[in-house]
């Protein structure tokens, strides 16, 4: 799988639940952090705030905030 994607299975699924995180983000200004963190299947949104600003340089919070100003 590595070999083929470049990241491991759990950093993949990691990866694609950030994704939709990212557009639920964009498009639905009215669901919570916290909420969009347990509809991709995060439960603790401290952890989803971490892993999200690892791999996207923003927290999700000012993320939104910069989509909005755009």
């Amino acid at each position: 799988f590595k070999q083929h994607t470049g990241m491991t299975p759990v950093t993949f699924l990691l990866k694609l639940r950030l994704d939709k995180a990212r557009q639920l983000l964009r498009e639905r200004q009215e669901l919570t952090t916290q909420q969009i963190a347990a509809s991709v299947g995060l439960q603790d949104p401290l952890y989803f705030s971490k892993q999200f600003r690892r791999f996207y340089g923003l927290s999700p919070s000012a993320y939104r905030e910069e989509m909005r100003r755009v």
